[in-house]
């Protein structure tokens, strides 16, 4: 005999040929020879492994015997078969949401002193009378439930109660462990496998485990080129080396960030009421980024939902926080602004609790969880965590609502350091220019001539310390500093004139601005003055001049205007440290009038006197504490602040002296050319000053190659300003800060104008899962370092499951947003928490978990079902063989873009519009105007990660192929095939296009038979060779097509014109139309749409 086998009554008994698993199905006659022989053997199986003791036997056997019929002993587990059917069943009424006649099944203690339970006597407990009685009045679950137990559900309860009716903490809520002898996630697969009899599936072919890992981490089919380097390749290593080249992709982060996307709720638009655009895509790039940097994911959970709370917070790190700006808002009018806020906070706890506990939380906003263990107060106490942002209720539609961040775009920076290089070249050559011109024989003639002129003249004398001056000409090209020759750049708008008496003047619309990048010499300690001539367009706000950085508080000096009314900002830190003085009466509206001001250089309010045609006016003092530097990098501007408070009406002749002028001054300020005082000057007499300023007016207004070497620095100095105009921002979160801290109260059914102010919550996470790490802050950066802490049972658990479904199609537990009392239990709960662990214990390495789950042998298995697996595991639970499932809709785009050669591979940026039907948009726009513009050129070939995403009216075709709308957090996809999505793959414009440029990839490629070009079409595809039959078919096709289309070839022509890629016009239109049509049908093939 065997060590695992003994003598019974002369028999030699050994283990039975079948397995412990397919035995637990089996129902046995009371006391029969089959019973006590199957019993036995099992038993003596589980002695022998330590698994159970002799008194266990004899307590299973008794069971057996007085509880006939019942499941074979043994077999009861709680968390797998006795809570799913108390959850489904009982707890609605009886659990920890409510309690019915004061009883509760959801806990041990609560069901024994309420004496439905009689451990070890299932027929003497009163849940067991009650769900076999006849009486409708008495029976449970009630009748009007319409719940009802099978038969097999109520043994199920006899055998756990007759057991001792022991109850486990839920499987979810436990700390996962792991077995340290265990080094292969393949070990519990093929134990399971074994323990059901079946036997699993070799290892795919090369081509198929190609195609699938490529597609599986980066939603992209291989080259052909791809695969036959990986075919050639028959080192060990090489299907390591091959996912190691995936992960190290760019196109992995974008897979990645595409589900997460769905979780996060990403979209491009608002949702409610107008749906207007928002611009979060730094989000999903940053997404992306931390993907392909495999950024640990407790990190990559800690900055997404509290990177703004970080000490020193990059703006990388503001923009995670993002995460929970995600979702809808409103700025509808008549709408309540808490009630929406509310609502915004609510959607946060939602998807925080789905996303890294998989659990629905939401269920307890009204009142206490029904079936999982959250009351509604602690519901409001995770609330708390998100209820003190600074984000209001009312939202824009228009934009992003602050609070937001400007976000540096790489290519945008790129674009500008070789913008900046060129100017400083540019100005190279003008100083090079100046340095010639200045010594040459014109110049001098120039200013013997002109000298003559102003000395015969006479002219007014000027007054002393001008430094800037900014004359009004008929063109733009010559409006500059006549005094340093610096050109006027228009940041926004078009240079407009007007005139004023015998001279032209500058007209502002509000939305116009120059600037001039000319040294300006003012300071706060320093005495300046400002003159010109105004003619404000009614009572205007505005800077008509200024030198300030609104978003260095307000730091510079500007000559303002405010409601009309003329005065001036002088700023180290607005509104602490600065000046501010402005005149008690107005300019008169629609007229020219002369205004001067003057700072004495005191830093202080009474050193400003403002002059309006030459009378000095009543000021009014706003701001008089001034005590350091006025200076900043920002450009003068004439029009506008840095980036606001544009001013809207005419001047002209602006001036700036490095001095305050006295009242005696101000006419000569008002009028005359400051340059024929220095002409009528002797030569000994003029300063280098003078010379310069001299030399600025001849070449502005006399040399023609000077005026196009400043307009080619204009130009350049113009596409700067336009590429900073719109700088892009990212929405963040925000706190407010602890004297402005919002109180949080439990809402009564969750209405946000019913608090119950009796007792203010605080933040704190459910009494079931461990507390808050010691020191850890009670706000977001707290809640997100509880979540990674080891010794959390869910955060590890659900992220390695929602890897398994990406790879698998279906989670370890399969309700993959449900980890609750109501999800399915998981089908390897070993495996699940040794995943887990090994998981935190590498450092939270997503790439190193997924190239373990990979390389597994479980992963690289043939998918094809033998009639056993239908059999036995029709559901494939167990994995004898690899899942088949159809691909998500962006990945059947990106595919059909992929092997067309169409792909734009550009990573990152804004979302982009492809076709779509024309005017989706109408029915979702508030007044039918607004309009669906498809964009142009590459935009059309990007992938479907970056199609814009306007949420009330998301792309159909992807719609179609299941993608959601976004509007909610999703966790799991549904998948469907429908008659729809054929119709979308054989007349979508990108697909028709796709199938144009595929055939014509196969026309230019070095194959020129039709059998090798069929071929050559299915590795790329499907990867794998065409059999001979296929090629048969498909020859036949094109030949049919092709007789078709040269007979009408108006019909080729048609066919051919979809799409806006240019066709190759060498070809032959009815041979690549036919073509078309065999590419179109290798491109449809349910194995092209299939990962296998």
């Amino acid at each position: 005999m065997g060590a695992e086998s003994f003598n019974f009554r002369g028999v030699i008994v050994r283990p039975p040929k079948y397995r412990v698993t397919e035995r637990l199905k089996l129902y046995f006659s009371f006391c029969s020879p089959q019973l006590t022989f199957a019993f036995l053997c099992y038993a003596w199986e589980m002695i022998i492994n330590d698994r159970v003791t002799w008194f266990s036997v004899m307590k299973k056997l008794l069971i057996l015997v007085l509880i006939p019929g019942s499941l074979f002993a043994g077999t009861i587990d709680f968390n797998r078969d006795v809570r799913p059917i108390l959850s489904d069943t009982c707890f609605k009424c009886h659990g920890p949401g409510e309690t019915k006649g004061d009883l509760r099944l959801d806990d041990r203690e609560d069901a024994l002193d309420a004496g439905v339970l009689s451990p070890g006597d299932a027929a003497k407990s009163e849940i067991v009378k009650r769900l076999k009685t006849a009486d409708l009045d008495e029976l449970m679950p009630p009748p009007e439930s319409n719940k009802t137990l099978t038969p097999k559900q109520i043994q199920i309860l006899e055998t756990w109660i007759a057991e001792g009716a022991e109850y486990d903490d839920h499987w979810s809520l436990v700390s996962p462990k792991s077995d340290d002898a265990v080094n292969s996630l393949d070990h519990f697969i093929d134990k399971r496998i074994g323990a059901a009899g079946l036997r699993p599936q070799p290892a795919a072919d090369r081509r198929t485990q190609i195609r699938r890992v490529t597609l599986d981490l980066t939603g992209l089919p291989p080259t052909p080129g791809e695969v036959e380097q990986f075919i050639s390749d028959r080192s060990p290593e090489a299907y390591e080396k091959l996912v190691d080249r995936l992960l190290a992709s760019k196109a992995y982060g974008e897979r990645m960030a595409l589900a997460w996307m769905d979780a996060a709720r990403y979209g491009d638009s608002s949702v409610m009421h107008a749906d207007g655009p928002r611009f979060m895509w730094p989000w999903r790039d940053w997404i992306i980024n931390a993907y392909n940097s495999n950024m640990p994911f407790d990190q990559f959970t800690i900055e997404q939902i509290a990177g703004d709370l970080l000490p020193k917070a990059t703006v990388s790190q503001k923009v995670a926080s993002g995460f929970n700006r995600n979702h809808a808002t409103s700025d509808e009018g008549g709408a309540f602004a808490e009630e929406l806020r509310v609502e915004y906070v609510a959607d946060r706890v939602q998807t925080t609790a789905n996303v890294w506990m998989g659990l629905t939380m939401e269920c307890a906003q009204c009142h206490d969880h029904k079936y999982d263990p959250i009351s509604q107060k602690e519901y409001y106490q995770f609330f708390a965590f998100f209820n003190n942002t600074t984000d209001p209720g009312m939202q824009t539609r228009n934009g992003n609502q602050a609070p937001f961040v400007e976000v540096p775009d790489e290519a945008h920076l790129k674009r500008l350091a070789e913008l900046h290089k060129q100017v400083t070249a540019s100005d190279q050559k003008i100083e090079d220019y100046r340095t010639t011109v200045a010594k040459s024989p014109e110049f001098q003639k120039w200013i013997t001539k002109k000298s003559e002129e102003a000395r015969q003249s006479g002219g007014t004398k000027q007054p002393e310390g001008l430094i800037h001056w900014f004359p009004v000409n008929a063109s733009a090209k010559d409006f500059r500093d006549e005094l340093t020759g610096s050109a006027a750049v228009a940041e926004k708008g078009k240079f407009e004139v007007s005139d004023r008496e015998t001279s032209k003047a500058l007209k502002l619309n509000g939305g116009t601005q120059f600037k001039f990048d000319t040294p300006v010499n003012v300071e706060f300690n320093l005495p300046f003055s400002i003159s010109g001539w105004i003619k404000p367009n009614g009572k205007p706000t505005g800077a008509i001049l200024s030198k300030m950085d609104d978003k260095a508080s307000f730091r510079g000096f500007d000559f303002w205007m405010e409601g009309g009314k003329i005065g001036t900002h002088i700023v180290n830190s607005w509104q602490e440290n600065a000046l501010k003085v402005v005149t008690t009466e107005t300019l008169k509206p629609n007229q020219w009038q002369h205004v001067v001001l003057t700072y004495d250089g005191k830093h202080k309010a009474s050193g400003v006197k403002i002059f309006i045609d030459g009378k000095l006016a009543k000021s009014h003092v706003q701001a008089d504490t001034l005590k350091g530097t006025i200076k900043t990098n920002q450009p003068l501007r004439i029009g506008s602040r840095s980036t606001s408070s544009n001013w809207k009406g005419e001047v002209d002749d602006l001036r700036l002296y490095s001095r305050a002028l006295r009242e005696e001054e101000l006419a000569a300020a008002a009028g005359g050319d400051p340059i024929q005082e220095i002409l009528a000057a002797p030569a000994k007499d003029r300063t280098p000053a003078d010379n310069k300023t001299l030399l600025a007016r001849y070449l502005g207004s006399q040399d023609k190659a000077f005026k196009g070497l400043v307009a080619a620095k204009a130009k350049l100095e113009k596409q700067i300003a336009d590429s900073n105009r719109k700088p892009v921002t990212s929405m963040i979160m925000q706190d407010n800060p602890p004297n402005k801290m919002r109180m949080t109260y439990v809402l009564d059914r969750g209405a946000y104008d019913s608090p119950k102010k009796e007792e203010v919550i605080t933040p704190a996470v459910p009494k079931a899962l461990p507390p808050l790490p010691e020191g850890a802050p009670a706000n977001r950066l707290g809640l997100a370092q509880w979540l990674t802490q080891p010794s959390h049972p869910l955060t590890a658990r659900v992220a390695v499951n929602r890897y398994w479904m990406m790879l698998f199609g279906e989670g370890l537990v399969r309700s993959v947003g449900d980890f609750g009392a109501q999800s399915t239990p998981p089908t390897h709960p070993g495996l699940l928490d040794w995943l887990a662990v090994d998981f935190m214990e590498s450092g939270w390495d997503v790439k190193r978990m997924l190239k373990q789950l990979v390389t597994s042998k479980t992963y690289r298995r043939s998918s094809k079902i033998e009639s056993m697996h239908r059999e036995k595991d029709s559901e494939n639970e167990l994995l004898a063989h690899a899942p088949r499932f159809r691909l998500q809709g962006e990945f059947i785009r990106d595919h059909a873009l992929a092997v067309s050669g169409l792909l734009n591979p550009m990573v990152g940026g804004p979302g982009v519009k492809p076709y779509q039907p024309a005017n989706i948009w109408n029915e979702v726009s508030l007044n039918g105007g607004l309009r669906y513009k498809q964009d142009k050129g590459d935009k059309l070939y990007r992938r479907s990660m970056y199609t814009y995403w306007k949420r009330s009216s998301p792309m159909p075709n992807m719609l179609i192929f299941d993608s959601p709308s976004r509007e909610k957090c999703v966790i799991q996809r549904q998948r469907t095939n429908t008659p729809l999505q054929a119709l979308v793959t054989l007349n979508d414009p990108q697909f028709l296009e796709a199938a144009r440029a595929f055939a014509e990839r196969l026309l230019k490629s070095d194959k020129s038979d039709t059998a090798g070009r069929i071929d050559l079409a299915y590795r790329y595809a499907t990867a794998r060779l065409a059999t001979g039959r296929e090629i048969e078919i498909l020859t036949q096709l094109y030949q049919k097509n092709l007789a078709r289309f040269q007979s009408t070839p108006e019909a080729a022509k048609e066919f051919l014109k979809v799409g806006e890629s240019p066709r190759d016009e060498s070809f032959d239109a009815s041979e690549h139309a036919a073509w078309m049509v065999v590419a179109q049908t290798i491109m449809n093939l349910d194995e092209s749409l299939t990962r296998n």
